[in-house]
């Protein structure tokens, strides 16, 4: 039996060591800041927020909460604090001055869509090493389509059932994070990936070829569908121009009704939508009306029915060429988002918890609580007053170092192509 004495002599060796723990100069301290609550809007002002090595590991009222001696006091009066964004559709192509400048946008995790799985590890290695300053990094490797595709690094194109168990296998031998599905997959070999992909415990993710429908590769257990693609093909006229604006012309199962049918099946399912709405502005400049015109019309069907959403932007090297930057699209997403429908808060759980959710790391990213991942992004406004705030970035926290203003705007000036300070 421990006796009281032993006893109040082990609570004081712990208070001790916590005491010796907290008051090391690693530790830091944001005070006075406003917390921002995802899950439900709220807001806690005048907090303090303490972390130590990468987790978040106490947050208290200011007014109550005395700092420890050796601190890294940042003063947050005035300012907001949210968890550290998320672009849930990226081709970044390990490319360093790419996962910086997400890094510096506040962008602290990415889902690499297709890339060179090779590169890719290496770099998710040197990131995790502290090597290199970037995202987390979650990744698919290559891309599985059919053909009449060309294969590549970053395209595996897949001609037989066969072809595609092997494919599916060498991906999950090289540890990547879900299986990307593409254009031009015949049927047989669709349901090839995905019976190899559950068996090798491996999610599928991306787009729906020709060959199957929305609501099959729902149903099948696709984790989530890219762009448009959630809306069948034979009513992609949905996001067309008409003439003079005369009605369109829309085939059997394009009606609202048939739409919020396969909304709800979706909801059903837990099938997730990231629809990068805001590449189509430059991947189709003199569609981009009518397509943000089109997806504006489903977006209360999307709301009522509770669809998960995510928020990716599609970027790549070809889209940049097109004028978008990595990092800066992801605050042109959330704001397109709002501009469609979405409350500011929608959004901003779309890049913040709904990821965390998404990859079952709920426990550790996606919110600003004790214990979580200290992923983190200071703001000088609150972006459900205003979603433009997103981009007035005071400090990124990346696994609890801190990245200032000064520091962000070097990461923003070091780079190969010119790049726009998004503060």
């Amino acid at each position: 039996m421990i006796t009281l004495r032993l006893f109040s002599a082990f609570l004081l060796s712990l208070l001790t060591a916590y005491q010796s723990t907290s008051n090391s100069a690693s530790q830091i301290a944001i005070t006075h800041v406003s917390i921002l609550d995802v899950r439900d809007g709220s807001t806690k002002a005048d907090m303090t927020v303490f972390i130590f090595g990468n987790q978040i590991n106490a947050i208290g009222p200011s007014k109550e909460t005395p700092l420890p001696n050796q601190v890294h006091e940042i003063d947050g009066r005035g300012m907001f604090l949210i968890p550290g964004l998320w672009d849930m559709h990226v081709h970044s192509d390990g490319d360093a001055r790419a996962l910086r400048l997400l890094l510096a946008s506040g962008v602290t995790g990415i889902r690499d869509m297709a890339g060179d799985v090779a590169k890719l590890s290496e770099m998710r290695g040197r990131i995790i090493s502290g090597d290199l300053p970037g995202p987390h990094i979650w990744f698919a490797g290559p891309r599985l389509n059919g053909p009449p595709a060309e294969a590549d690094t970053d395209v595996w194109v897949i001609h037989s059932p066969d072809e595609a168990r092997r494919a599916v296998n060498s991906l999950a031998d090289w540890h990547v994070d879900f299986i990307k599905v593409h254009d031009g997959l015949s049927r047989d070999s669709f349901l090839a990936i995905v019976a190899a992909a559950k068996a090798r415990g491996l999610s599928f993710a991306g787009h729906v070829p020709s060959s199957m429908t929305p609501i099959e590769v729902s149903d099948m257990g696709q984790k989530s569908i890219e762009h448009l693609e959630f809306v069948p093909k034979s009513c992609h006229a949905l996001f067309e121009s008409v003439i003079g604006g005369a009605p369109r012309n829309l085939p059997s199962g394009c009606d609202p009704q048939s739409l919020d049918e396969l909304l709800h099946r979706f909801a059903h399912n837990g099938t997730w939508l990231d629809p990068t709405i805001q590449s189509f502005r430059y991947w189709a400049p003199t569609q981009w009306s009518a397509i943000s015109s089109g997806f504006r019309e489903l977006v209360p069907s999307i709301r009522r029915n509770h669809v998960s959403i995510l928020c990716g932007t599609d970027w790549s090297n070809s889209l940049e060429e097109r004028g978008a930057l990595p990092g800066a699209s992801l605050h042109e997403e959330l704001e397109t988002l709002v501009e469609a429908g979405f409350t500011p808060l929608e959004a901003l759980q779309a890049a913040t918890l709904n990821p965390a959710i998404y990859f079952g790391l709920s426990d550790s990213f996606g919110t600003v609580e004790t214990g979580r991942i200290a992923d983190l992004v200071l703001l000088e406004g609150n972006p459900l007053v205003d979603m433009r705030n997103t981009k007035r970035i005071v400090a990124v926290f990346s696994e609890g170092k801190v990245l200032d203003r000064r520091t962000l705007n070097g990461m923003l000036a070091t780079t190969t192509v010119p790049a726009k300070s998004i503060h």
